[in-house]
């Protein structure tokens, strides 16, 4: 990666996670002792190609975390939809950035080398992202019954960090807002406007915490590892 290149982190966490349940939303419960997008942010922490992360985060808790543990965090309110919290996050940045990575605030074993990957295919195609292959058998349901099997092969399971050139992040935010759209992944979006967007192979360990149990595995994976700040 080129010296003078600068490399943005956006963790959109201003949504309320309402399939997790409870009061406090799933982003900010403890994993190992610290709430969870805490530790996603120091992982990136921890990489010296990140120049700068920007969380988005709800109204109510920006007082709770204004103060950035050192410069290259910055805490900044986020949106009602996920794409507004990115916009509001890249807005807050600057234009400074050459590259960018939106990642979910609630994935905390990403690899390093999984994130390095999709940045070099960002840099080339313009947005690139990670996937896996689905395990099972894909059904169509119509009614509660079987209307169609997809061949599984073609289809992968998205993840973050998804990488961007800035001007492509800013392009299909801008559009998006102009055409009051939404979505839940930025590299489908990206496609949907024309934009290439390449598949980096993805790693099984980045999973999702979704559910109660989700987080009950990532305790023991962080257990297992030692509770080490950077497994």
């Amino acid at each position: 990666m080129p010296d003078a290149e600068r490399v943005l982190v956006i963790i959109p966490a201003a949504g309320s996670g309402t399939r997790f349940g409870g009061d406090v939303p799933k982003q900010f419960l403890p994993l190992g002792g610290k709430p969870l997008v805490q530790r996603v942010v120091e992982r990136f922490l921890f990489d010296a190609v990140v120049t700068r992360v920007v969380v988005p985060v709800l109204d109510m808790l920006l007082n709770a975390v204004k103060e950035s543990p050192g410069e290259r965090v910055k805490f900044v309110v986020g949106g009602a939809t996920r794409l507004q919290s990115v916009a509001a996050g890249l807005a807050a940045a600057g234009d400074e950035f050459d590259l960018v990575a939106v990642h979910d605030a609630v994935r905390p074993f990403f690899s390093p080398d999984t994130f390095h990957a999709t940045l070099d295919a960002a840099r080339t195609h313009g947005a690139a992202f990670p996937g896996i292959p689905l395990p099972d058998t894909i059904h169509e349901i119509r009614d509660d019954a079987i209307a169609a099997t997809p061949d599984r092969s073609v289809f992968v399971a998205a993840q973050t960090p998804q990488c961007f050139r800035i001007e492509v992040l800013r392009d299909i935010l801008t559009r998006a807002a102009r055409e009051d759209a939404n979505a839940t992944d930025e590299a489908g979006l990206a496609a949907k406007y024309g934009h290439r967007v390449q598949l980096v192979p993805g790693d099984s360990m980045n999973f999702k915490i979704t559910r109660p149990e989700d987080l009950v595995m990532a305790e023991r994976i962080y257990a297992e590892w030692g509770g080490g700040e950077e497994p």
